[in-house]
């Protein structure tokens, strides 16, 4: 998957399974800025057809070293304004021998929604894709994609054409806000209903995302469905617009080759938010190459959170080579035992779905090495792009799977995610991680077992002979016992 934008230029070398998301197996990321070198008479310069082939030669050459026959290329903002653009894809394809697709901005903002609709739930939303050229701004209603508006206010284009000192003068931060929130005013006409939530895709807000994260010592180095506060990112404007380039290189989370444009970007973001009225942003990893990739693979979206969850649970056992058959049968027992006995533990639905992405992946450790591949099971689970839980939800799908093999959360673990999981979450995880441990003592058990609940006994019963784990049993039953105050009862039928 090839995406030749106004700023940068990606590569994405993707595989997939037969369900869920596909994941990249190998990326690459260009500069060439073509919006820079779009000339006052629309053509684009020969640096631009220049730097912008040697990018394309570069993804050919690795296209053929990872033997790829597939390939996807695209074309977005500067490219499609260009009086050039056609003869320029034209020459892409004679000299990499691959089609570039020019996007129509309709088609742009609708690859950029698709993206969004696999990796998040969407109901009332405003989609904002903030590229180097211009400003893709996406309605959705119950779900779906209603209206599209495309702005010209891309972050390389406003930089260009405002920030001409650096750091920025206060007169051309003061034009170029004003420009902004001139160029905003058309954004009212994209109604997705009361209590919208904003989303931001594209690489200034995952920057954004990267330096409040460094500020806040967030634990997690993941940016996908993080929140931005408007009053946060108010704050960081201030700081980035009065510090030099080479000072904001220095900042934690700011790429180097994003840190001279950065502050055009966050005042589009911040202009976005004020016109309507947001107090946050949540932060979306997928956009357009993620969404040609769904059509591609043809997968039914919008999706739900639990299509998600197990959707990228279960791809990613295909990927490792591991056998989902077992994994299903502990997810099965592992969520009988939470609706047996929620009466006593009264949690809601993100709770269950952390347990069912435990159930799933709660023996991927095991491709490390098995001593300790519970602990290995709940660092993978906070690293591997899972969609449809909360970051909260992660965390607590990490130390459930953590703990069905031993007691994770005396690793200091409670220390290192404050910001995420109260001290009331952390015996939530060892719910979870005694329902899952109960779940794996008895998960290969045939036919099903029998799960039911008499007053506080929870009583168990499987059939003669069955294979039964009695460490992991006794010790699902000490964890209950001690959260939610049931006794385990097992024995055969």
């Amino acid at each position: 998957m090839i995406d030749l934008g106004s700023n940068s230029a990606r590569l994405v070398i993707y595989r997939s399974a037969p369900v869920g998301p596909p994941w990249s197996i190998h990326e690459n990321k260009e500069y060439p800025r073509l919006v820079n070198e779009l000339g006052d008479d629309g053509y684009l310069t020969r640096k631009a057809r220049h730097s912008g082939g040697a990018a394309m030669l570069e993804f050919q050459r690795l296209l053929k070293l990872y033997g790829v026959t597939e390939v996807h290329a695209v074309a977005t903002s500067a490219v499609r304004e260009a009086r050039n653009g056609p003869e320029f894809a034209e020459e892409i394809q004679r000299r990499c021998g691959f089609p570039l697709r020019i996007l129509t901005s309709d088609e742009e903002a609708r690859y950029a929604y698709l993206g969004v609709a696999s990796a998040l739930p969407l109901e009332k939303d405003l989609i904002m894709d903030l590229g180097g050229g211009s400003l893709q701004a996406m309605a959705v209603r119950n779900g779906r994609l209603q209206e599209t508006l495309s702005l010209p206010l891309g972050v390389v284009r406003l930089h260009r054409k405002f920030l001409k000192h650096d750091p920025p003068k206060p007169k051309e931060l003061e034009a170029l806000e004003d420009h902004v929130d001139k160029g905003l005013r058309s954004l009212g006409r994209l109604k997705a209903g009361r209590g919208e939530r904003i989303i931001g895709v594209g690489g200034t807000t995952r920057s954004l995302a990267r330096a409040l994260q460094a500020v806040r010592e967030y634990p997690i180095a993941r940016v996908h469905g993080y929140t931005l506060r408007t009053r946060d990112l108010e704050r960081l404007y201030s700081v980035l617009s009065e510090s030099s380039t080479e000072v904001r290189r220095e900042m934690p989370g700011i790429s180097s080759t994003r840190a001279d444009i950065i502050v055009a970007g966050l005042a589009v973001v911040l202009g976005v938010l004020h016109r309507r009225d947001a107090d946050s942003l949540t932060v979306s990893g997928c956009g357009i190459r993620e969404g040609i990739a769904q059509e591609v693979l043809d997968r039914t979206l919008p999706a739900t959170t639990s299509d998600m969850a197990q959707g990228s649970a279960l791809a990613t056992l295909w990927a490792l080579g591991m056998d989902a058959g077992h994994a299903r049968r502990v997810r099965e027992i592992a969520l009988n035992c939470f609706d047996t006995t929620v009466r006593f533990h009264h949690l809601e639905e993100e709770e269950r779905l952390a347990l069912e992405v435990a159930a799933l992946l709660h023996d991927v450790g095991i491709t490390l090495s098995y001593p300790d591949h519970a602990t290995h099971s709940a660092y993978f689970l906070r690293n591997r792009p899972l969609y449809g839980l909360t970051h909260r939800g992660f965390l607590l799908a990490s130390l459930a799977a953590g703990m069905h093999e031993g007691d994770y959360l005396s690793d200091n673990v409670a220390k290192r995610h404050p910001l995420i999981a109260s001290r009331d979450d952390l015996e939530v995880a060892r719910i979870l991680g005694g329902m899952l441990a109960l779940a794996e003592s008895i998960g290969d058990s045939h036919p099903r077992p029998r799960l039911s609940l008499r007053e506080a006994r929870l009583r168990v019963e499987v059939s003669p002979g069955t294979p039964v784990d009695s460490r992991l049993l006794h010790r699902a039953g000490r964890w209950l016992k001690r959260s939610l105050e049931v006794t385990l009862d097992a024995r055969e039928r």
